[in-house]
């Protein structure tokens, strides 16, 4: 009977139930310091973008550039006015008194501002798709000019409904053209704010079964 027990005994297998689950507390920690660093990445990283896509990023960028250096140069404030008449004030001056005329505070710093901005967002969503962060820079240049052809189009909207703008008795920016641009512009500031990168194929995680 002892020689019994004792091959039980030796055939009976070490109990150990720690030993299987030692390694999921290390993967489970290495897993969440991975989850900022990825989220992180997610926007500073730079995207490769499409053909469709670098063609809209430079038709709409060198359109807001040419509208801002339209703005501080004095020969081509009589296109923005639409009023060959009128004889207005040369660069961002010119700019400010428009303005005023449509109830704007601060007119002249307003107008710098305008100016200032549609230069460095019009050029910044041009470089946008060659720089890192091509996420977070394609929407930081893209919500400001949504935002300034919202205001634009308030101005069409006006003109549409009997209501033009008056400077010094004349009535300005009745421009058939404005209206159809300024929406495609704010369209395709949208599109950006809504997608600013192109899309990627994304990894999906599967489980995979651990032998023991």
């Amino acid at each position: 009977m002892n020689s019994r027990m004792r091959h039980q005994t030796q055939a009976a297998p070490p109990l150990n139930p720690a030993r299987p689950s030692e390694g999921q507390p290390q993967r489970a920690r290495q897993v969440r310091s991975l989850a900022p660093r990825v989220r992180r990445d997610f926007w500073l990283e730079r995207v490769p973008e499409t053909a469709g896509r670098y063609q809209l990023r430079g038709v709409t960028g060198v359109i807001f550039m040419m509208f801002g250096l339209m703005k501080a140069f004095h020969f081509t404030l009589p296109i923005l006015v639409g009023a060959p008449g009128l004889h207005v004030a040369t660069g961002a001056e010119g700019f400010a008194r428009l303005l005023a005329a449509l109830g704007s505070p601060f007119p002249l710093l307003n107008a710098w501002m305008v100016i200032l901005m549609e230069v460095a967002c019009g050029l910044g969503l041009i470089l946008g798709a060659w720089t890192p962060a091509t996420r977070l820079i394609t929407r930081l240049c893209a919500l400001p000019m949504a935002v300034d052809m919202m205001g634009a189009l308030s101005v069409g909207v006006r003109q549409v409904r009997g209501m033009p703008v008056v400077l010094d008795g004349f009535p300005i920016m009745d421009q058939f053209w404005r209206l159809p641009l300024e929406v495609s512009l704010l369209l395709g500031m949208v599109f950006l704010l809504w997608r600013p990168a192109a899309r990627q194929e994304t990894l999906r995680a599967v489980s995979i079964p651990m032998h023991e």
